[in-house]
């Protein structure tokens, strides 16, 4: 048997409507008695019992507009403060995940292409002789001062790049406890998916961009010395970006 039109319409609501607390229960058993009386409108004007209730759900409206517009008249101030302050997490460690994806790119791009490619200086780049030094003590064997700078500096970044994501890994772990176990875990805790994805979006769009372009427009030129280094972190940027293009795509589709 087909579950019933308006059952499935409350139970769309229902899912929309979590982290609203008492006003949320009370907008879920007025819509209910509102959808029953008009289905059983419906059919004392001739409909059958399951068309009468696809009447009453259509002129009822979207459950995800209805679940919106409640939230935004019952969203408090703290409301709104713990969300921003989950979403704030997740997103950072996301973004410190994402640093740790581009040292492990920058890695790769370093032994397939040189580590002047992620960290070679440009033209005109000179070190004075004791810092030549240092470089030297540094990267023992290098067979020349701008050969040890670069690979010192290609190890920095890795370095760098991975220690974030680590620290990326532990935040995100500590997020999932949080909300799974842990203090977070009332759906009031909740991030807005939409929003925070529409923030990702901006935030790893715009550093993709500003990443990239400057280095494609060196490397067009024929200069590649540490382009490696912005153009490994652009391109991760720019993957969080698409996949959080895709998580509001299907949010805007989930809610439709």
């Amino acid at each position: 048997m087909s579950e019933s039109p308006i059952d499935a319409h409350l139970d769309r609501l229902f899912d929309r409507l979590a982290g609203t607390g008492a006003a949320g229960r009370r907008a879920l058993a007025e819509a209910e008695d509102h959808l029953r009386s008009a289905a059983a409108q419906a059919v004392t004007e001739g409909a059958d019992p399951v068309e009468a209730e696809r009447i009453a759900v259509a002129r009822f409206g979207d459950a995800a507009d209805i679940a919106t517009r409640l939230r935004r008249v019952h969203l408090s101030t703290a409301d709104v403060l713990r969300r921003s302050v989950t979403g704030a997490w997740l997103l950072g460690a996301v973004g410190l995940l994402a640093v740790g994806v581009s040292g492990l790119l920058a890695e790769v791009a370093g032994r397939l292409f040189g580590a002047h490619l992620v960290a070679g200086d440009g033209p005109g780049v000179t070190y004075t002789a004791q810092r030549c030094a240092e470089y030297l003590r540094l990267v023992p064997g290098a067979p020349t001062c701008a050969r040890a700078a670069e690979l010192h500096h290609w190890g920095e970044v890795v370095e760098y790049r991975v220690a974030a994501g680590v620290l990326g890994l532990v935040a995100l772990a500590l997020y999932a406890a949080a909300r799974r176990i842990g203090p977070l875990r009332d759906p009031a805790w909740r991030p807005p998916a939409g929003p925070l994805a529409l923030v990702a979006i901006a935030v790893f769009g715009l550093a993709a961009t500003v990443l990239t372009l400057p280095d494609l427009a060196r490397a067009a030129a024929g200069d590649l010395g540490g382009s490696g280094a912005d153009l490994t972190a652009g391109v991760v940027a720019a993957v969080v970006a698409a996949a959080a293009a895709v998580v509001g795509l299907r949010r805007l589709r989930y809610a439709g």
